[in-house]
């Protein structure tokens, strides 16, 4: 007897419980397409920009331990050029890409 009223109660609630509405969770996030590729391009460029600092550290510790040598004090001279070089280059692809994501998030 039991079972036949869970059974009968079941199928009347049934209806009920398929027509409730979708879950919907807002975990505040933005998920759109120009949002994730901005937050990727900081991430990239932010390595970089730790790397071209790195560099530019490396060459003037070079450069200040060299002791007068000049083998030393010339390549802690092409090591910081070519990091000011590839730091110019960071912030102008930054700029590009930041244009660029500007544009398509319109």
């Amino acid at each position: 007897m039991r079972t036949r009223l869970l059974s009968i109660a079941v199928l009347v609630l049934f209806p009920f419980f398929t027509e409730a509405a979708p879950l919907v969770v807002n975990t505040g996030v933005d998920s759109s397409v120009p949002t994730i590729l901005q937050g990727i391009v900081n991430v990239l460029l932010s390595w970089s920009g730790l790397a071209a600092t790195g560099l530019f550290l490396l060459g003037s510790i070079l450069m200040v331990g060299s002791g007068g040598e000049e083998a030393f004090l010339s390549a802690g001279k092409k090591i910081m050029k070519a990091a000011l070089i590839g730091f110019a280059l960071i912030l102008a692809s930054w700029l590009l890409l930041s244009t660029v994501i500007y544009f398509i998030s319109l």
